[in-house]
C-alpha cells in the first residue's frame, strides 16, 4: 500500500506540475503584454504631465527657449525643474529631456542628467537621428491642451536603440504664448527595466502556482488515500478471502462506509459474495444428485442392454440361420428395441420396434411393450393377433398417449416362409439370394397405442437358402450431419450392398460404419437399432 500510495501521489504531483507550467506560461504569455502595454502607458503619461507642465500658461508667457536664450532662471524655471524631477522619480524613468531644435542640430535645453548638478548648463549638441525625431513631433498635430482624455498616442513618436541604448521614447511638443511649438519633450524607459519587472512579476506568479498546486497536491493525495486508497485496499484485502470465505461458507464484511460508489461497491461485492455461496452450496447439491441420477442412469442402460438379446452368436447350435443386431441409444437409455426368440423348435419371432420420445420415459414403455410383444408371440398367436392385442393393452393404460412402431414377424425354420405385420415401422431392406438388397414395400398399419380398435394385416416373404432381411428404425435413415442432410434409405441400400455376400455382424458394421462417415463430428439425435438375419434353411438328409 505504501508502494501505491507512493507511486499515486508522484503521478499526481507530475499532473499537477505540467498543469501548473502550462498555466503559468500563458499567465505569464498573457501578464507580458499587459505590463509591457502598461509601462508604455505610463512612460506616455510621464511625457505627457512633462509636456504639459512645460505648457503651462505661466512658462508659455516667455517661452521656455527664452531660459535657454538668456541663460537665466525664476521661481517658474525653478518649479518646472523640480515637478519634472519628481516625474523622473516616480515613473522610474531612464531619461527625461527637453530638446530646442535648430536647422541642423537640436541642442538640449532640461536634461536628467543635470538634475543632480547644473540643470541649465547641460549642453550637447545632437546631429542625425535625433534631429529627426525632434522634428517630427514639433510638425506633429496634437492638441495643445494635452488632456490624456483628448490626446492620442498615435500622434507621439516611439524609437527603440536610442544611443545605443535598449530604450523606448515618446516625444511631445512643447508650446509657447503663440502656441507654436518651441521645445519637445523626450521621455525614455529601460527596455531593460521594463522586461526585468515583467519577469520578476512573472517568475512571481508562477512561484504563487505551484505553491498553490503543491499544496492542492497534498491536499488531494490525503482525501484520496482517505476516501479511495483505503477503502480500495481493504476492498482488494476482502476479494483475496473470497475463496476461503465460499469455502468455509462465511460471506466476507468489508465494513467500507465511504458514501460514494466505492461503498456501492463494496456492498456489491458482499452480496455476490452471498450468492457465490448459495450458489456453490446448491451447485454441489445439484451436482451430487447429478451424479446420482447419471449413476442410475448408467445402471438403466445395462438393464435395458441385459434385456435385448446381446450375445452372438445367439444360436450357436443352429445351422439353419445366422442372425446379428445392434442397440446404439442417443441418451443413456433408448426407446428402440428389438427381440428375436425361438417360439418353439422350428419357428423363430423376431422384433424390431420404436417408441415415441427418448430417455427413461421411453425405455419404461420400450420394457412393457417388449414384454407383450414377446408373451403374445410366445403364445404362438400370429403377428397380426399379437400386435392388436398388445395394442388394446397399451390403450387402457396409457395416460401420456405414447406409441410404438412394430415389426413382428414369425419365420417358419422348414419351409423359409416369414410371416410379419408392421404398424407402421419401417420398409425392411430384402435380399434373394441372387439378387441385392431392395426395400420391401410391405402393408402398413397404424402405430401400435394409437387407437384401441386397430385391426392389422399380414403378409408373407418367402426365404430361401442364402436370402437375407435387414430391420432397422428410423434412426438410420434419419441420421444428420453437420449441413443438416439426412443420410436416408437410399445411402443405406448402398451401404447394405457393399457388404451383401457377407455375414449379418458384417453387414449391419458396414452400415453403421457408412453412417458414422456421413454424421462425421455432428451429435446423435436418435437412436440407431439394426438387425439383420440370413437363411439357410435345413439341411438335407
Amino acid at each position: 500500500m505504501k508502494s501505491l500510495a507512493f507511486r499515486t501521489i508522484l503521478r499526481l504531483f507530475i499532473i499537477f506540475v505540467i498543469v501548473s507550467l502550462l498555466a503559468s506560461t500563458v499567465i505569464g504569455a498573457i501578464s507580458f503584454v499587459s505590463m509591457v502595454g502598461q509601462m508604455r502607458d505610463e512612460t506616455y503619461e510621464a511625457a505627457l504631465k512633462s509636456a504639459s507642465l512645460a505648457s503651462s500658461p505661466k512658462i508659455m508667457e516667455k517661452g521656455i527657449d527664452h531660459y535657454f536664450e538668456t541663460g537665466t532662471t525664476d521661481e517658474e524655471y525653478n518649479d518646472l525643474w523640480l515637478n519634472l524631477l519628481l516625474i523622473y522619480s516616480n515613473y522610474e524613468l531612464e531619461r527625461l529631456d527637453i530638446f530646442v531644435p535648430y536647422e541642423d542640430h537640436v541642442t538640449y535645453l532640461m536634461s536628467s542628467e543635470g538634475f543632480s548638478g547644473d540643470y541649465l548648463n547641460v549642453e550637447k549638441q545632437y546631429y542625425g537621428d535625433e534631429k529627426k525625431y525632434v522634428t517630427n513631433a514639433m510638425n506633429a498635430e496634437i492638441d495643445v491642451e494635452l488632456d490624456p482624455d483628448k490626446s492620442s498616442k498615435k500622434n507621439f513618436y516611439t524609437e527603440n536603440f536610442l544611443n545605443n541604448v535598449d530604450v523606448f521614447t515618446y516625444y511631445l511638443p512643447i508650446f509657447n504664448s503663440e502656441l507654436k511649438p518651441v521645445a519637445v519633450v523626450a521621455v525614455s524607459q529601460s527596455a531593460d527595466r521594463v522586461v526585468t519587472t515583467i519577469f520578476q512579476n512573472i517568475l512571481g506568479i508562477i512561484g504563487i502556482s505551484l505553491a498553490v498546486m503543491l499544496i492542492s497536491v497534498i491536499l488531494f493525495f490525503f482525501s484520496i488515500h482517505r476516501h479511495i486508497i483505503v477503502p480500495i485496499a481493504r476492498l482488494t484485502k476482502s476479494v483475496r478471502t473470497m475463496p476461503e470465505s465460499v469455502k468455509s461458507g462465511q460471506p466476507v464484511t468489508t465494513n467500507i462506509h465511504t458514501g460514494d460508489e466505492i461503498e456501492e461497491l463494496a456492498v456489491s461485492f458482499e452480496d455476490m459474495n452471498k450468492e457465490l455461496i448459495v450458489y456453490i452450496d446448491e451447485n454441489t447439491k445439484i451436482t451430487a444428485e447429478k451424479e446420482r441420477i447419471s449413476t442410475e442412469l448408467n445402471l438403466a442402460t445395462n438393464i435395458q442392454a441385459g434385456m435385448l438379446p446381446n450375445i452372438f452368436p445367439a444360436f450357436p447350435d443352429r445351422k439353419d440361420f445366422d442372425i446379428y443386431a445392434s442397440m446404439k441409444p442417443a441418451k443413456e437409455v433408448g426407446g428402440d428395441f428389438y427381440d428375436f426368440f425361438l417360439i418353439d423348435e422350428n419357428k423363430l419371432g423376431i422384433v424390431m420396434a420404436d417408441v415415441s420420445g427418448k430417455g427413461v420415459p421411453a425405455a419404461l414403455f420400450m420394457m412393457y411393450s417388449k414384454i407383450l410383444l414377446k408373451s403374445y408371440t410366445l403364445m404362438k398367436q400370429s403377428p397380426k393377433t399379437a400386435l392388436e392385442e398388445v395394442n388394446r393393452q397399451i390403450c387402457e393404460s396409457n395416460p401420456e398417449e405414447m406409441f410404438v412402431t412394430v415389426w413382428l414377424g414369425v419365420l417358419d425354420l422348414e419351409t423359409g416362409v416369414f410371416t410379419a405385420a408392421n404398424a407402421g415401422h419401417e420398409k425392411p431392406a430384402f435380399k434373394e439370394p441372387d439378387g441385392s438388397f431392395e426395400l420391401f414395400k410391405d402393408k402398413h398399419g397404424l402405430m401400435v397405442g394409437y387407437m384401441d380398435t386397430i385391426r392389422y394385416k399380414e403378409y408373407e416373404i418367402k426365404m430361401t437358402r442364402g436370402s437375407k432381411l435387414f430391420l432397422y428404425t428410423d434412426g438410420v435413415a434419419e441420421a444428420t450431419n453437420a449441413n443438416e442432410e439426412l443420410f436416408g434409405t437410399d445411402r443405406m441400400i448402398e451401404a447394405l450392398r457393399t457388404a451383401e455376400d457377407k455375414t449379418p455382424k458384417d453387414i449391419i458394421e458396414a452400415v453403421d460404419l457408412a453412417i458414422n462417415n456421413f454424421v462425421d463430428t455432428a451429435p446423435q439425435f436418435d437412436d440407431v437399432t439394426m438387425l439383420c438375419i440370413e437363411y439357410f434353411g435345413k439341411e438335407e438328409g
